[in-house]
């Protein structure tokens, strides 16, 4: 599993980026089918998160690993609308359970 938490804006992007590379890496090398991306510690984002997520999803494909990304803020599902590429990413948002809880 690849969890994100923190902010994941263009200062943060570039060393995610590189980090999940590397799981990706990993990943294949482990005959992982499926990487599941935990993205609901993420406290704050902007399109470089979107753009760090299309990346991994890239080459998720390109090697053969199916990328499922979990527990998106509603912020990053926002974004991913706006820019028309929640088909893209398939992020599903935080459940509703969850967010509940974050509340109390």
């Amino acid at each position: 599993m690849l969890t994100l938490s923190g902010p994941l804006t263009q200062l943060e992007a570039p060393r995610v980026l590189r980090e999940g590379e590397a799981q990706l890496s990993q990943a294949r090398g482990a005959g992982v089918a499926t990487l599941r991306v935990d993205c609901a510690g993420l406290s704050r984002v902007d399109s470089s998160a979107l753009a760090v997520l299309l990346s991994w999803q890239r080459t998720a494909q390109t090697v053969g690993i199916a990328l499922d990304i979990a527990g998106a803020p509603q912020a990053l599902s926002n974004l991913a609308t706006l820019y028309g590429v929640e088909s893209l990413l398939a992020i599903a948002p935080a459940s509703s359970a969850a967010l509940h809880h974050a509340r109390h």
